[in-house]
């Protein structure tokens, strides 16, 4: 079955998969990593939870492959837009999708999956750099070696939270 990257409007994604599973049928699967976090705020222990890829899901129908069916879907509501050149990528989706999986903890990604992304800006989620952007340098067992705005530190990975930007 062949995978469609879409991108949705993030305060209608309900909508968006009603609408679609009236255009395309009930077998449509979704999919879109997670990251859990939890951060203190006002005292509080507050868990969140994110898309990894932000305003972008994944979606798996048979008819996808046809052009036509495509069109049908063009306006559904909630839809922002529809990756173009899926059809030719499906087995790079389909092997980021796997990767994905394979780091998944109680539906969430785990930072091990991160820590395989290389030359890339990251924001921190929780701790005490939480919200700064950051670039990895180096990495060892529990511990990443990182640049915040030219400075250099090493902190401990096993407990944070972090996600590609």
């Amino acid at each position: 079955m062949t995978w469609a990257v879409i991108k949705y409007k993030k305060n209608q994604l309900l909508n968006f998969k009603k609408d679609i599973k009236k255009k395309l049928g009930e077998n449509i699967r979704f999919y879109f990593p997670k990251v859990k976090y939890s951060l203190i705020k006002n005292n509080k222990k507050v868990f969140k939870e994110e898309n990894l890829l932000d305003d972008y899901i994944f979606i798996q129908h048979e008819k996808l492959t046809n052009m036509n069916n495509l069109k049908s879907i063009e306006y559904c509501k909630g839809l922002k837009m529809i990756l173009k050149n899926f059809l030719s990528n499906q087995k790079n989706i389909s092997d980021f999708i796997e990767e994905c999986k394979n780091h998944e903890k109680d539906g969430s990604i785990s930072n091990s999956f991160i820590k395989n992304l290389k030359n890339s800006n990251f924001i921190f989620l929780t701790g005490p750099f939480y919200k700064k952007i950051f670039k990895i340098i180096n990495r060892k067992k529990n511990f990443l070696e990182v640049s915040i705005n030219d400075f250099n530190l090493t902190i401990n990975s096993k407990n944070l939270i972090f996600k590609n930007i």
